[in-house]
């Protein structure tokens, strides 16, 4: 049963990207007789992008920043103005193949899911994405490892830990409910990470199609715009964000006590970079208690309040007969 679709797609300076691919987007949707809306979310461009999306494509929906605020901020726009039954987060840098969505609303017919993104290919064939492994121990969470199955039947989903932000369907309703993603990781990485942790602790459930393909050029767009250091610092700062609001809760003191300790460290070896993404960790705490209520008050909503390692438990539990390959 087909279902309508917001495609949601962020921006910043992307006139040449969103020229080259969303005539890839839109004839996988056309490929499907999908009704969808087109909402583009410019991050206070300085190209040509507004005027280029406005002449070429004036049924799309641009909302946009007046001041240049980062991922989540810009996505959220799209996010929360969306009115058709599912939300597909999208980069302006991915193009689609035709048959993107062909396998895809079957998951939805599931009142669990939360969503379900494709296969991520470079240019020249090679894997880069695709079902994320519940990669959690001890007091770290890892959310870049991936995980492929050998041999899967026709009618097992398999399950991801985490949907990338960069080709994600999800049910609309849900992360509306979430009010898209954390705000507090703006302007960059770990936010797709944390939204499929909460919809994981909320009861809901994140799958990975192998045969929705999307095409994704291996260098980053991010490292074109801010310098690698930066990347890192901003990097950093979000992974311990992430770890603060998610951990179970009996793990919160070894986590600070390691993390004071490698700060101490970073002090004593003039390591300016994690000094940096310390400090900037610490001054979002009012931030992070108020993520730290929303989720409390999701919890009381769903009924549901899973902890990371139940939530590795529920995924280890779909695939444990299942020979893997990781890398």
């Amino acid at each position: 049963m087909k279902k309508s679709i917001s495609v949601v797609i962020p921006t910043f300076n992307g006139k040449k990207l969103l020229e080259e691919n969303i005539p890839t987007v839109l004839r996988a949707l056309e490929n499907e007789n999908i009704d969808f809306e087109l909402i583009i979310c410019d991050d206070a461009s300085t190209d040509e992008t507004i005027t280029f999306i406005s002449e070429r494509y004036p049924s799309f929906i641009i909302l946009k920043n007046e001041i240049n605020k980062g991922f989540s901020p810009t996505i959220n726009l799209g996010i929360l103005a969306a009115k058709k039954e599912l939300v597909f987060i999208l980069n302006n840098d991915v193009k689609l193949t035709n048959n993107y969505f062909l396998n895809q609303f079957k998951y939805f017919e599931n009142k669990v899911t939360f969503g379900v993104m494709g296969k991520i290919v470079g240019t020249n064939g090679e894997t880069q994405d695709t079902a994320k492994f519940p990669d959690y121990s001890g007091i770290k969470i890892k959310g870049s490892t991936n995980y492929e199955i050998e041999q899967v039947e026709n009618d097992f989903w398999i399950p991801t830990f985490m949907l990338s932000g960069a080709n994600a369907l999800i049910d609309r309703e849900k992360i509306q409910l979430l009010k898209g993603f954390d705000e507090i990781y703006a302007p960059f990485y770990w936010e797709d990470v944390d939204l499929s942790i909460r919809a994981w602790r909320l009861g809901w459930e994140c799958f990975y199609d192998a045969n929705s393909i999307c095409i994704h050029p291996s260098s980053s767009t991010i490292g074109k715009l801010f310098k690698k250091k930066d990347v890192s610092i901003v990097s950093n700062r979000n992974k311990f964000i992430l770890h603060k609001l998610h951990l179970d809760e009996k793990k919160q003191f070894s986590f600070k006590l390691k993390l004071f300790f490698k700060f101490i460290l970073s002090v004593v070896l003039f390591k300016n970079g994690f000094i940096k993404s310390y400090f900037m960790y610490k001054s979002v705490k009012r931030e992070i208690v108020k993520s730290e209520n929303e989720l409390k008050r999701l919890f009381e909503i769903t009924s549901a309040s899973l902890s990371l390692s139940q939530v590795k438990q529920k995924i280890m539990l779909k695939i444990e007969h299942k020979k893997l390959n990781k890398f």
